[in-house]
């Protein structure tokens, strides 16, 4: 039984310590890469929302407009609220609960307490959010993952740091910040993007914050189907290039102020290797992490 008016649970699917993992579209997405990707996991594992946090006293509906669908020969209304998905992963690990929306407008405080309760139900130890930011990077090198703890221990594990950021906050920030407060362990990952691509979808950043999502969570997905869709998004790319002297110089100059990706040492904050992360995960709920920040 939920105590607040904005959350929504239809039925509570039976979890074992599961992940939550979140994501949101807008400011904490560059090049739609975090939504992209926290969708992609839905539609490739078939799942269902079992939770929603209602709309209404939370976004601007003329900057977030419900949407008009149709299907099964009836047209309906869709309204941008925040979905929760349970994903079983199919080898018997570790549950993974996925939360996808749009940045809040008004009211982030009130939406905070519906995903605390969200989070309390669930019962999750362990909060994953998908964010990507504009950087100065060529889209023809690969794109990195960094990675932010909310609580010592963590940050100690996968050689992170907390978030040293001065300024104004996403939403991102604020749940893990919440999180923090609250005593749930929580990791920040963000996926750098080129940033003279605005307003493009970048499939390639979401495949990157997948991979690390599988090597955290254990969970399993093909990614073929997106795989697909870069070799697309490069082709258009190049082809972009073709015709525009200025932006194919701008990018020759960001390869040449780049190091070598086989000469590039890790920086600060990059997740280490998939192997170790997998170990020191399993070895963190092993010894109880969440209780790091009692």
């Amino acid at each position: 039984m939920t105590t607040s008016p904005d959350l929504n649970i239809e039925e509570l699917p039976d979890l074992t310590d599961p992940v939550l993992i979140v994501a949101w579209e807008g400011w904490n997405d560059a090049g739609e890469s975090a939504s992209s990707a926290a969708q992609y996991l839905i539609q490739q594992l078939g799942a269902k929302p079992f939770a929603t946090i209602d709309p209404e006293e939370f976004y601007d509906f003329t900057e977030a407009r419900p949407m008009a669908r149709y299907r099964n020969g009836e047209r309906y209304i869709s309204w941008p609220a925040t979905e929760f998905v349970h994903l079983q992963p199919a080898d018997g690990g570790r549950d993974v609960v996925v939360g996808i929306g749009i940045e809040p407008h008004y009211r982030w405080k009130r939406y905070m307490t519906a995903l605390s309760e969200l989070v309390d139900e669930i019962g999750a130890k362990l909060i994953l959010s998908l964010g990507a930011v504009a950087a100065g990077t060529p889209h023809t090198q690969p794109v990195h993952v960094r990675g932010s703890a909310n609580n010592s221990e963590l940050a100690a594990r996968y050689n992170m740091h907390p978030s040293r950021f001065e300024g104004p906050s996403g939403i991102v920030g604020v749940f893990h910040d919440h999180c923090r407060q609250r005593g749930v362990a929580g990791v920040s990952l963000w996926a750098s993007v080129p940033h003279y691509l605005p307003g493009i979808t970048n499939p390639v950043g979401a495949q990157s914050l997948l991979r690390v999502v599988s090597d955290m969570t254990g969970l399993r997905f093909d990614l073929d189907p997106l795989e697909r869709g870069i070799q697309r998004f490069h082709t258009q790319l190049e082809e972009a290039l073709r015709d525009n002297n200025e932006l194919r110089d701008y990018v020759a100059r960001l390869e040449a102020a780049s190091p070598a990706p086989q000469m590039e040492q890790q920086p600060e904050g990059e997740l280490p290797s998939a192997d170790a992360l997998i170990a020191d995960l399993e070895d963190f709920f092993r010894q109880g992490g969440d209780n790091a920040n009692n």
